[in-house]
Parts: structure tokens; sequence; C-alpha cells
């Protein structure tokens, strides 16, 4: 019989410590030189899976045991329907399990039934969980692919050590995004190098990614929109929640950030994808209590554009965070004659904090473009230290303390960051401005329109 499906709240809150990711310098697994090393000696257990997800006849509703890499292969298409569970088994070496996209991947939860990508119960018990993710490898998507698309999905303790013939150790990660075998990897990937196919599109929505040891997602290329997601727990010493590399132009709108290491969301016209043309859209994001992981002077903690990057910074809630948005300053500064940001709220419990919205030391390493070279924008909500608190309906800003800032506290059980009636950031926002791309359509011709930006401040509005 196949297992019932594990709810992921449940798996949440019955284990105290979730996984942590290996370092870069920590050893990679030993790995054999034959090519049936990932492969089971004898026939699978009913409910396991590995090999080619194309071939693999998958039932809603069902739970599936993964013990070795799953692919996509070229050319092919795979639909994953709603309802089914990933359970991730460490290998026997303690490998982390990849799925690799060569082809095209469709996620199809529903709200009322939810795809989950996760660890093993063994896994989850095991010494190798210390809350930073890592237990299995990730979704991959490489130079071949054609679209990734997920809907609906729960992507919990990814973002496992690399092993060598995987996509992110291979030619197949499009170069500059290829890691080593030995460094932490990412819970998603997907890229589209400057010469190679363009077409296709990655669309995440309505999902939730928890628990990774660096960067939740990294792109390199490739028409992205991210939007009604949560990203919880991301990076151990480093990490963004979407890390966005040249060419990967698109809308990040409506997401949830809690306890990123560095940024929610950073944009840098660097690596891989098409130059010179960079354009991201972030608007209306709840970002809280981010940036304090990062062991790096002036580096994130919120939004960051870098390195030849543009495009608009609207209607953002910014709460207890490292720093505000930021436009890096010197060397690696952004496009800043074509980006257009404002309307933007921030609430900091301390001064350490409010400090740090747009500083102007010259000495400070955190200094960026905002506040010295450009205007602090007449629209933002700036004050002193417990100013301006937003009015969420249940989440308590004020137990935030600059002594207890590094952490890896997951989301309290609860927690509500919709904006209660009256608050003043239900009309702080402004919809003057269009999202990059009207419509982001698939190679099947299926059509996912961007949000428009709302008059409100964050991801959520009223009750």
């Amino acid at each position: 019989m196949m297992k019932k499906v594990l709810h992921p709240w449940i798996m949440m809150l019955t284990v105290i410590a979730v996984i942590t990711a290996c370092g870069k310098d920590d050893p990679a697994p030993a790995n054999r030189d034959d090519d049936d090393d990932d492969k089971p000696d004898t026939e699978l257990p009913e409910g396991s899976i590995s090999g080619n997800l194309a071939e693999i006849q998958l039932t809603s509703g069902e739970s599936y045991t993964v013990v070795g890499d799953l692919t996509v292969p070229e050319g092919e298409s795979v639909t994953i329907p709603a309802g089914t569970t990933f359970e991730f088994e460490l290998g026997p070496r303690n490998e982390a399990w990849v799925i690799d996209v060569h082809g095209s991947l469709y996620i199809e939860g529903t709200a009322n039934n939810r795809v989950v990508f996760t660890a093993s119960e063994d896994a989850l018990a095991s010494s190798r969980n210390r809350g930073y993710g890592g237990l299995w490898g990730g979704i991959f998507a490489g130079r071949k692919a054609g679209d990734l698309v997920i809907e609906y999905a729960d992507i919990l303790h990814a973002g496992g050590i690399a092993r060598a013939g995987t996509i992110m150790t291979t030619e197949e990660s499009g170069g500059s995004g290829r890691l080593s075998a030995g460094d932490v990897s990412y819970a998603m990937y997907y890229c589209r190098p400057d010469g190679e196919r363009q077409d296709g599109v990655f669309v995440l929505l309505h999902s939730r990614i928890a628990f990774t040891g660096d960067d939740a997602i990294r792109t390199n290329g490739g028409k992205t929109l991210m939007a009604y997601n949560t990203f919880e727990v991301i990076g151990q010493t480093g990490g963004e929640a979407v890390n966005i590399k040249a060419g990967g132009s698109g809308d990040y709108a409506f997401n949830l950030f809690y306890n990123i290491a560095t940024n929610a969301l950073k944009s840098a016209d660097t690596q891989s994808g098409e130059r010179g043309a960079l354009e991201t859209n972030f608007y209306n994001n709840t970002i809280v209590s981010s940036g304090y992981r990062r062991v790096d002077p002036g580096r994130g903690g919120s939004l960051n554009y870098e390195s030849d990057a543009f495009g608009k910074a609207f209607n953002n809630l910014i709460v207890n965070c490292r720093y505000g948005l930021r436009l890096n300053k010197g060397e690696s500064e952004p496009r800043y004659n074509a980006l257009e940001f404002g309307h933007n709220w921030y609430y900091g419990q301390v001064s350490e904090v409010t400090d740090n919205f747009y500083p102007t030391n010259p000495t400070d390493p955190s200094i960026g473009l905002i506040g010295t070279d450009l205007p602090i924008p007449s629209s933002d909500r700036i004050g002193a230290a417990g100013e301006n608190a937003p009015g969420f309906v249940n989440f308590n800003i004020a137990s935030f303390t600059w002594a207890n800032r590094v952490n890896n506290d997951p989301m309290p059980s609860g927690a509500d960051f919709r904006l209660q009636t009256g608050s003043a950031a239900l009309t702080a926002g402004t919809s003057e401005f269009e999202p990059k791309f009207e419509t982001y359509t698939t190679l099947a011709g299926k059509v996912y329109e961007a949000p428009m930006p709302e008059t409100y401040v964050g991801a959520f509005g009223t009750e």
C-alpha cells in the first residue's frame, strides 16, 4: 500500500529541529564510478520511485518515497498532479537526491490539494537535520529545459550537497551557475544561457519554500513570474530567497519573506544569461526579520539591485530587517537612471534597524545610492524606533530584539500578516505602474497573467 500524505504543517510542528545543509567546505559524499550508482540493486518497494519521471504513473493523493535521482528527459513533459507527496530518503552515503529537469515540468497543486516535496521521516529525525534544509537536493531546470511551472506546492528541506553528474555540477547548469561537488545547492534553479534557447517560462505561484542552506532559488536567465508565495528560513550564513542573474527579467509580487539570511530579492546583471536587459519588478511584498545571518558587512536584508540591474520597487512592507531597499554604490551599481521606487513602508523596533533603512554615513559598509546620490522618496514611510507599526492581524512585531536577531526560528504558529482594518498601510501604496510582462505563456499555450499592483503596501491587504 502507498503511504498516506503527510501534511507539511503537521510535519513542521512534530519535528523540532529541521535539517541543515553542510557548508561548502564540508567533504562531498563519495561517488562510485559506475553509471548505476544511484540505481537500486533490487526491485523498488511499493511506493518507492527513482529514475525517469516520464515513465512513472503518478496518482493524485498518493505519497511516494524517493530513493534515487529523478529526471525529466529532454523533450519530455511531465505533470505532477494535485495531492501528490514526494518524501526524499537520504542515500546510503547521505546523498541528497535531485529532480533534474531537461524537459518541461508542471506541478499542478490546488489550494485544497497541494503538492508536497519534503524529506522523509527518517531524514528529518536524523542528526543531519539542524534547521537549514539539505536533506534532499532540489528541482533543477537545466539549459535544455522548457517550462518550469509550479502551483500550490510546498518545497521543504531542500538544498542538499551537490553531487557529480547532476545538472548543477555539469555544463547542463548553463555555465556560471555551475556548482562543484560538495557545494551547498539551491532548492530550485532555472537557466537560459546567452546564445541558447530562450523560450519557455518559470512560473511559481501560491507555493511555500522553507529551510534551505543557501539561495532558495537561483535563476540564470529566463522569463520569470513569482507571486503569492511564502519563503521561510532561507540560508544559513548567507543566501537570498530569490537570486536573479542576467536575463531573468520578470515580476515578483505579493510574496511573504520571513527570516531570510540575506535578501528577499536580489537582482544582478551578471553570469551566463543575456546581458544588458535585466528588468525585475519587486512590488507588494512583505519582508520580515531578514538579513541577519549574512556574515559579510553591508550585505543585504530586504531588496537589492546591483550590477546594471533595473526595474520598479514599490509597495513593499519591510519590517525589522537589516537594511532597506539597497541600490549598490560603487563598482557594481545598478542602472539607477532606469530604476523607479517609492511607496515602501519601513518599521524598526529598535534604532539599530531604523538607522539602516537608508544609511548615509560614508564609512558605513551598507551605504547605498539612496540617501546619498539619489533622494529618499517622499512617498516612503520611514520613522524612528517603534513608529509606523503596520498593524498586522496576528504577529507581535515588538518581540524583535537586537540581541536575538540572529536565529533560524520558523514563523510563529498562527502568524497572520494581513493588515487590520483601519491600518494606514492600506492606502500607502500606488497602482500607477505596470508589471514587466502582462502575461507569461508556457510552451503548451497556458497563459498566466501577472498580478496588477495594489494601493496597499505588503502582500495581503485586509482580512
